[in-house]
């Protein structure tokens, strides 16, 4: 009925424009030509040697990083996620590729992670942020600039991404335009690589109403060796399939080997053998590779039957799988990039830096005391000779060795780090000197009483560890480190494979 009234409204007025044009008077012909560019919404613009008819203004994603670096001086900005592609805005022209290299992967850092970045290098000072997918940056000439300006920057640019992020949403496009917008909303909060593989498999569920799983490949697409695991399931998935790790038989590995998209066969689990005990309705279902450029990382998993070819829901699933490829590469070279810089490359342990971080974590804000917790101090015996004798690679299995008997001896909560060469270090939060010392005895004996073979060979190899507790005998909890290292020393010096605790300290 609107439609109606509303055509016969606009018959009306069509014919009241014919009246007076044919009636009216030059000044009436012009209201009317006003009257119809302010329907349409035209506005009349001067350029220089021109005038011309425009429509609004779009939102100029370039124009805007255009006015955003000259306000702050900026020698280069960088824009990454909107549907035209990322753009750079170059005011400097001395600014050498490798600049604009590291720029970009700020910038894309920051749309993966969600941080905000302030790099100060000798070029300058990068200053990024990011909402995933999408990221904006500035390269700010110089590195002594305030923390109030960066902060100001940090602030602006975040107003441009949420700004680019309203204009993607609220443009139309088509189906599969819709469900990408949709893998990226759902994306947006998720900064880590589970938070946005949960993201993906929870969308999978509603488009294809059915459960879902998402297997992640080894680094660079290898399957085997414990390398291929399903990271995260939807809701109504079995939680079981969580860390299952896939031999290379499974059809779900053949899809990540290959690149083609596996159907189980009749009565074959699609995850393979792993899990025996799961209900055979269970265990169909059908791999969809995950592919960033030219390397498949992983497969999105549809339990069930196959979609129905005619299907729209199969559209929406490959526009799925083609979105969520690229954007958990980016999320896992960010998790590994951050793995590398808090784990001990030989040993898979924490590092001395990731274990001060977490000392220094523990002393709270200053105004409560810390809770108790103790520190152990763990050295191999005699390891200079073993790798004089034996050789360097059998140093490191036998680190590797006491390694995995430390984090067997631990809780989950507890952090065991490699500080040193052969000296490793076990914290123990909310922990009192007397379990502390038991846990210490506890990890001595499961390292003298366990054998260490090297080429076929056993040996016997035995540490001695020393115990500090705060926040007694040790009152400071900066001063446990002090404390744990003499009490080590004590027990070296009183012949080796004991466990020594520190001395009281006020």
């Amino acid at each position: 009925m609107r439609r109606w009234i509303a055509l016969a409204l606009q018959l009306l007025g069509a014919a009241a424009i014919i009246v007076a044009i044919w009636r009216g008077s030059p000044w009436a012909l012009a209201a009317v030509a006003g009257g119809i560019a302010a329907t349409l919404g035209w506005t009349l613009r001067w350029r220089p040697g021109r005038l011309r008819r425009r429509g609004p203004p779009p939102f100029d994603f370039r124009e805007f990083l255009d006015l955003l670096g000259r306000a702050h001086g900026a020698r280069v900005g960088w824009v990454v996620g909107p549907a035209e592609g990322a753009l750079e805005v170059t005011h400097d022209a001395a600014v050498s590729p490798d600049i604009l290299r590291r720029g970009s992967a700020i910038v894309q850092l920051a749309s993966v992670d969600g941080r905000a970045h302030v790099v100060r290098d000798p070029e300058g000072t990068y200053v990024a942020v990011g909402d995933f997918p999408f990221g904006a940056g500035l390269l700010l000439s110089g590195q002594d600039h305030a923390e109030a300006l960066t902060d100001t920057a940090a602030t602006e640019l975040r107003r441009f991404v949420a700004g680019m992020r309203f204009v993607e949403e609220q443009a139309e496009g088509t189906r599969g335009q819709d469900v990408a917008r949709r893998v990226a909303r759902a994306a947006g909060g998720a900064q880590t690589l589970e938070g946005i593989a949960r993201a993906g498999v929870e969308l999978a569920e509603q488009l294809a109403e059915r459960g879902a799983a998402l297997v992640l490949g080894g680094p660079a697409g290898e399957v085997g060796a414990g390398d291929t695991r399903v990271l995260v399931v939807s809701s109504s998935a079995d939680r079981r399939l969580i860390g299952l790790a896939l031999t290379a038989e499974a059809p779900v590995a053949r899809a990540i080997t290959a690149g083609v998209p596996v159907v189980s066969r009749r009565g074959e689990d699609v995850f393979g053998p792993g899990m025996p005990e799961r209900r055979r309705s269970e265990r169909a279902g059908t791999a969809y590779p995950l592919v960033d450029g030219n390397v498949v990382i992983g497969a999105l998993v549809l339990l069930g039957a196959p979609l129905d070819p005619d299907a729209p829901s199969l559209d929406d699933v490959g526009t799925l799988v083609a979105e969520l490829g690229p954007r958990l590469a980016a999320a896992r070279a960010v998790h590994d990039a951050e793995q590398l810089a808090m784990r001990d490359p030989l040993t898979g342990l924490c590092n001395r830096r990731e274990f001060e971080r977490a000392l220094t974590e523990y002393r709270g804000d200053g105004i409560r005391p810390a809770p108790p917790a103790t520190l152990i101090y763990v050295d191999l015996d005699h390891f200079k000779r073993l790798n004089d004798t034996l050789g360097h690679p059998a140093g490191d299995a036998a680190l590797k060795h006491v390694a995995y008997l430390l984090e067997a001896a631990v809780r989950d909560g507890d952090l065991v780090a490699r500080i040193g060469g052969e000296e490793f270090a076990v914290w123990l939060p909310r922990t009192l000197l007397a379990p502390g010392l038991e846990v210490a005895e506890r990890i001595r004996a499961s390292i003298v009483g366990s054998t260490w073979m090297w080429r076929s060979s056993p040996y016997i190899v035995t540490t001695s560890c020393g115990v500090a507790a705060y926040p007694d005998p040790i009152a400071d909890l900066m001063n446990l480190r002090a404390a744990a290292d003499a009490a080590l020393y004590r027990a070296k010096q009183a012949g080796r494979n004991r466990v020594e605790k520190a001395e009281a300290s006020r």
